[in-house]
């Protein structure tokens, strides 16, 4: 059967992983998993009803990879950082696999923008240097989401506590903790991982010169910026060989700066690409609200062109991309070789076979409803196994 977009469905080659399609599932945030963060049947469903839908690969969401230093960013979120977790990912992995597609999971530390009921007793956030967020945790101030969610009692708007920088040993120790992470995920199945450094989490907190105040070799330049990132890719690399992919995620925006921008723009994202031409990532993953708009005035060179031109590095593309004509332009026109297709994957699971018949489809907005209860495999789970949270709203709560 041939393709409408041919580029878009050619089989492909990303470190060590060949790809029948460029189409990736892009890392999806659900808070799904059980307060425990081991995850569910339902998230097994997913996972399966997506990689049934023709994707080449999957991206898990963000998965905290160890316990300590206030990893965890979310309430419900999954964690691959004992064996109870690494049991119920193999569940996923093997059922994603199971259509022969490959998945990596994404590995990421909240850093100053976690909820502080994920936080330990007289735990403080860490970040890349001391300072507070001026943002809120997502989708805490909108009654639609309580009532979607099936949250009874309050649900009050969670804003962040001040943070503390962390100490270059503590750099360390978190670099480690994603190499262990990393051991288990592959232990639970998975093709590789994905280092989380976008979005506003605590790696994209290094590389922002914004939060990122340090006057030690972690801080001061684009090359330092990404000295912690390049860290984690490395003891990863280390932890877990060559056999096994490895990517690294960035962007300029995050969860409480949407419209944020590197200083410097196009200049500043040369120099990271540069700086990460040696990093231990096989593929850089570029992360946007739309990959065209570089929110610099003085230039109109897509970030991951200018990111991946200056790397020498494949590109995983995410933004804007809604219908088959869009994924096609990113991997023709040079700016990426793989295209991570977020929110229309929530509604329609198949849309890499919907777009490869050319035929114009009648898309269903995008709704955060699909988030909270999207399409799912009843091969793995029932429709009365979907899950409700019992999330405490108590902000003063906090995690043994």
């Amino acid at each position: 059967m041939s393709a409408a977009y041919p580029k878009t469905f050619s089989a492909t080659k990303v470190g060590p992983l060949d790809l029948k399609n460029r189409i990736v599932m892009a890392p999806l945030t659900r808070q799904n998993a059980d307060a425990d963060g081991t995850p569910t049947d339902e998230m097994t469903a997913y996972y399966a009803r997506r990689a049934r839908g023709g994707v080449g690969m999957i991206i898990t969401e963000g998965t905290y990879e160890t316990d300590d230093l206030n990893c965890k960013a979310y309430l419900s979120q999954p964690g691959i950082a004992n064996r109870r977790h690494v049991a119920a990912w193999k569940k996923v992995v093997d059922a994603v696999h199971a259509h022969n597609v490959p998945v990596i999971m994404q590995l990421m530390h909240g850093g100053r923008v976690c909820d502080p009921r994920c936080l330990k007793a007289g735990e403080d956030p860490v970040s890349a240097s001391s300072g507070q967020s001026n943002g809120w945790v997502l989708y805490t101030d909108t009654d639609d989401e309580k009532q979607d969610r099936g949250i009874d009692g309050d649900w009050p708007k969670v804003t962040f506590p001040k943070a503390r920088g962390l100490t270059e040993q503590e750099i360390e120790k978190i670099a480690d903790g994603f190499a262990e992470g990393a051991v288990r995920a592959v232990e639970a199945g998975c093709d590789g991982v994905e280092i989380h450094g976008a979005n506003g989490y605590l790696l994209y907190q290094f590389i922002h010169p914004a939060t990122n105040l340090r006057t030690d070799a972690y801080g001061g330049s684009a090359a330092n910026n990404v000295r912690a990132a390049k860290l984690a890719c490395e003891r990863v690399r280390q932890a877990i060989g060559p056999d096994k992919l490895i990517t690294l995620r960035l962007s300029q925006d995050g969860v409480d700066d949407f419209m944020g921008a590197w200083p410097g723009g196009v200049e500043y994202a040369e120099a990271v690409g540069k700086a990460l031409a040696d990093c231990a990532a096989d593929a850089l993953h570029w992360s946007s609200f739309d990959w065209t708009d570089n929110r610099d005035p003085n230039s109109d060179e897509p970030m991951p062109s200018v990111i991946g031109r200056s790397s020498g590095k494949p590109m995983i593309v995410n933004g804007g991309i809604a219908e088959g004509a869009d994924a096609e332009k990113v991997v023709t026109s040079g700016a990426g070789d793989l295209c991570a297709i977020g929110r229309p994957l929530f509604a329609h699971p198949d849309w890499p076979h919907i777009i490869r018949s050319g035929e114009a489809y009648d898309w269903t907005p995008f709704d955060r409803k699909y988030v909270i209860c999207p399409p799912v495999d009843y091969a793995h789970c029932y429709p009365a196994d979907l899950r409700r949270p019992n999330w405490n709203p108590d902000l003063s709560s906090r995690r043994n």
